[in-house]
C-alpha cells in the first residue's frame, strides 16, 4: 500500500496508547498516558497528529482490546521496525516476543536464551529502550528477585497492570 507515517491513538485499561507506523510496520508504541493530549505531546518529535483509524488500524486496535479483555494475544504477526538495532538488540527483542503470555523470565534468563550468559544488564538496557511495549512484552521480563523496572509514564505501576492482565504470579 505504501502510505506515509500514521499515528493512531486509543484509550485502554492502562491509559491512552499511541501507535505510530508506516504500512502497519510499527515505529513506536507509547502506553500508559493519563489523557489523549499528554499522549499526543509524547509523539511531537515524530510530527504526527492522530488519524482516524482505517480498517487495518481498527483490526490492530481490536487485537489490543482483545488482549486487555484477557485473551492471550502474542502479537507475533505484528511487524515492528528493527532498523538501527544491533544484532544483540534484535536477538533480545525476538526472544522477548516469544515469551508466552502469562509467563515471565529473568533478565539473566533472557540473556542465556540469546547466547549471552552474564549479560543481564545489557538485556535490561534493551528492555528499558523498548519502543514496542506490549508487542515486545518487556513486562514479562523481571529481575531475578522479582519485579524489576519499567520505562513509561506510570513506571512499574504499568508493568504490574500488564502482568495483572495476563494473570501472572510474579515473586515480589
Amino acid at each position: 500500500m505504501n502510505e506515509g507515517p500514521r499515528l493512531v491513538v486509543f484509550n485502554s485499561p492502562i491509559g491512552w496508547i499511541g501507535i505510530s507506523h508506516q504500512d502497519l510496520v510499527l515505529k513506536r508504541i507509547r502506553i500508559g498516558h493519563a489523557n489523549r493530549s499528554e499522549l499526543c505531546r509524547a509523539f511531537r518529535e515524530s510530527q504526527l497528529g492522530p488519524s482516524a483509524p482505517d480498517q487495518r488500524e481498527k483490526a490492530l486496535i481490536e487485537t489490543f482490546v482483545s488482549y486487555f479483555a484477557g485473551d492471550p494475544e502474542d502479537f507475533l504477526t505484528v511487524k515492528i521496525n528493527i532498523d538501527g538495532m544491533t544484532e544483540f538488540q534484535k536477538s533480545v527483542v525476538e526472544a522477548c516476543r516469544r515469551i508466552p503470555s502469562g509467563e515471565t523470565i529473568s533478565y539473566g534468563g533472557l540473556a542465556d536464551q540469546v547466547g549471552r550468559s552474564g549479560a543481564a544488564r545489557a538485556v535490561g538496557t534493551v528492555m528499558r529502550k523498548n519502543a514496542f511495549p506490549i508487542v515486545v512484552p518487556c513486562h514479562r521480563v523481571v529481575a531475578a528477585g522479582g519485579l524489576g523496572g519499567f520505562s513509561g509514564p506510570q513506571g512499574v505501576t504499568t508493568k504490574v497492570q500488564l502482568q495483572a492482565v495476563e494473570k501472572m504470579k510474579v515473586p515480589r
